[in-house]
């Protein structure tokens, strides 16, 4: 169940409780369940197993019930060191209370009650040691956490699960990582001109990295009916800008028709800032959680419309909206069918009239067994953020980024940004701008008094705020050392050429320095075409890629040239049809990766030499041998290969490898295709190097 919306209703029934029985008790709970109110479920149950009378509590804003029953312990007494009577009379409940204390965000006492209900065996229950382990990782005990994962495992090598288990004991050694931790971003909690409400939360720009919008409760959201509405219990849309000496201004509720009686939240503008595409949630049903879109016309936003089913499937939920660059493609999360599990990240491709296409999802490489939420799709970088409870993380939902790998078809292996993004609780709605240096995210991480804020609100242990956070703007590096590739001897005054694949930006040139080394800052959002060359050497290259890094690094990259030796080099493989000069399918295959040697080595000139065997007459095998080498130069030309750079040559039977060969194999030998090289300086290749 994802808090970043969800206020859930307490549903106060006007009965005494113990006048209840247990069955009846139990029925409330889980329908509660069912309906995802977890902390009036919990309420429910607690009934069953406590004997202490109802009181208040707190609890939680945002997935929580606003009331529940807590149990009296005396000093010595504690729930683990004898299991009640009650308990063991009730192991179902005492599983559920667990369950949905869990899923209510009250981990402290899901972590009491889980390691009552371990020892409660109930087959509906096999995998209460997988989410003990997760509520305990949540509090901030991995080690404990990796004690029951490594139990379950052993237990469940064939449960769905078993990919959400061994990604949750991957995450529990993270923080023992010293790459884990970034300590030179700076993060601090946003002050209460945007903390105001009891719960603040996904900040996103709206317009340009000066306008933003969230969402936040408090006193002054709108509600149609005072006297039954609280506004605790809701959020809206609040916007702010940042001025020109760096102020903040003071948020400003955006109003109707955007906000309404019910919880808004999770927002995104499109480019052109006429379309917005919003979260909007029922205050008493949790599961009614849908993406509504509103348009501004004659500068107004026009009354929001819920989205069509390819979105808001009924009977599941879909939230968290974000755009591509070109506003050519809506992400969002839902629990539809279809996905791998909890929610998913989705997207549906948009039109040029706005129309949706058919939705689809992200896939294994994103999505998991657990919730893949929040998507942010950062621009300049070319870069998804989400948030996951599935991937290796240290707790709660983690932030995570990918790329889309166009020439794989698929998302890269999705990252975790670390601490201090990342905590033991819930992480999310991150957003950063162009220059990687600030951004903001959401987090429950730290404590928070909701009683100054709100008189009849009972308090909570955690409750979403914002986050703002300054980091180092990005840098890259490119370094590395030539190596003579057979003997390992370094390669002083080697040409080093840098190009932007893409073709924006003029090529780079750079010579190796006495030791053979080399070194260049290089852009953000650049694919690169390195190659390394020298006199009497074959060149070698590499490509390295900035695109969608947003962490600086320093790339490492060394070249190893194969010197150009005196003979010829044969070129394996190339064949023709019998008694003609015409190449064969394969040979073109081989040929061209002659085409990618002789691209890179553009330097040299080479002849094509061609040799025939023994059989049939000198004449006739140097028409044919000439015939061949004409046709891979021909070949050649034709894949862009300057002419210029070519001389065919036939050797016919002149230049045997075999004398006087005999056997067929000892025949093929001396039917062979080959390349010399004749000149390394066309097209003065090795020109001074820019400064």
């Amino acid at each position: 169940m994802i808090r970043n919306l969800s206020i859930l209703f307490i549903l106060l029934v006007s009965f005494q409780t113990w006048a209840q029985t247990k069955k009846e008790l139990i029925a409330f709970g889980d329908q509660a369940f069912e309906n995802e109110q977890y902390a009036s479920a919990a309420y429910f149950y607690s009934q069953i197993i406590e004997s202490s009378s109802l009181k208040k509590e707190k609890t939680y804003p945002y997935q929580a019930n606003f009331y529940s029953a807590t149990k009296k312990e005396t000093k010595g007494d504690s729930l683990n060191s004898q299991l009640a009577p009650n308990y063991q009379k009730n192991p179902y409940v005492v599983h559920r209370l667990a369950d949905a204390y869990r899923l209510s965000h009250q981990y402290k006492k899901a972590e009491e009650y889980y390691k009552i209900a371990i020892q409660l065996e109930d087959e509906q229950f096999k995998d209460t040691k997988l989410w003990y382990a997760s509520v305990l990782m949540q509090n901030d005990k991995h080690d404990q956490a990796t004690e029951y994962l490594e139990q379950f495992l052993q237990e469940n090598t064939d449960s769905a699960l078993t990919i959400l288990a061994k990604n949750k004991l991957v995450g529990c050694f993270l923080l023992s990582d010293p790459g884990f931790s970034n300590d030179k971003v700076e993060l601090i909690k946003s002050d209460t001109t945007i903390n105001q409400g009891i719960a603040s939360f996904s900040v996103n720009y709206f317009g340009n990295e000066d306008n933003f919008i969230y969402a936040s409760s408090g006193k002054d959201v709108i509600v149609t009916d005072p006297k039954k509405q609280n506004p605790a219990y809701t959020s809206d849309f609040y916007r702010f800008f940042i001025n020109v000496d760096g102020s903040r201004g003071t948020p400003v509720n955006m109003g109707m028709p955007i906000n309404s009686e019910k919880i808004e939240g999770s927002g995104v503008l499109s480019i052109d800032k006429t379309t917005f595409y919003f979260t909007r949630k029922s205050v008493e049903l949790p599961t009614d959680e849908a993406i509504y879109v509103s348009k501004f016309f004659n500068n107004q936003w026009l009354q929001p419309l819920k989205l069509d089913e390819k979105v808001n499937m009924p009977g599941y939920r879909s939230c968290n909206p974000a755009l591509s660059l070109d506003d050519s493609k809506l992400f969002f999360s839902s629990n539809r069918p279809g996905g791998y599990g909890g929610m998913d990240i989705w997207y549906c491709e948009i039109d040029e009239y706005g129309n949706l296409s058919d939705p689809v999802n992200l896939g294994p490489d994103v999505n998991t067994p657990g919730d893949e939420v929040t998507p942010f799709f950062e621009f300049f970088t070319n870069t998804l953020y989400f948030s996951s409870d599935g991937h290796p993380g240290i707790g709660g939902l983690d932030i995570f980024y990918t790329n889309f790998d166009e020439d794989n078809n698929a998302w890269t292996t999705p990252k975790n940004l670390g601490t201090p993004f990342n905590s033991s609780k819930d992480d999310a709605y991150f957003i950063i701008n162009k220059k990687q240096t600030k951004g903001y995210l959401t987090s429950d991480r730290e404590a928070c008094d909701c009683t100054e804020k709100m008189e009849d609100y009972q308090g909570t242990d955690f409750c979403y705020q914002v986050y703002e956070f300054d980091k180092p703007e990005l840098w890259f590096k490119l370094k590395g050392t030539v190596y003579n590739a057979e003997t390992d001897e370094i390669i002083p005054n080697a040409l080093i050429t840098i190009k932007d694949v893409k073709g924006e930006k003029e090529p780079i040139f750079l010579t190796t320095d006495e030791n053979g080394e080399f070194l260049r800052d290089v852009d953000a959002g650049e694919l690169l075409f390195i190659k390394a060359q020298k006199t009497k050497f074959f060149g070698d290259a590499a490509t390295v890629s900035t695109e969608g890094v947003v962490v600086s690094k320093m790339y490492v990259q060394d070249f190893y040239l194969e010197p150009i030796p005196a003979g010829e080099i044969e070129i394996p493989g190339i064949e023709y049809d019998f008694d003609k000069a015409t190449l064969r399918p394969k040979s073109k295959e081989i040929l061209d990766k002659l085409v990618e040697f002789l691209e890179l080595n553009d330097n040299i000139v080479i002849e094509i030499r061609s040799h025939t065997d023994e059989r049939g007459s000198a004449e006739y095998n140097q028409r044919l041998s000439e015939a061949r080498a004409k046709s891979v130069v021909d070949y050649l030309v034709s894949k862009g290969i300057d002419p210029k750079r070519l001389i065919a040559v036939g050797v016919g039977e002149n230049e045997p490898l075999v004398k006087n060969a005999k056997t067929e194999e000892e025949h093929q030998k001396n039917r062979r295709t080959a390349f010399k090289t004749i000149s390394e300086d066309f097209n003065n290749v090795f020109k001074p190097a820019s400064p």
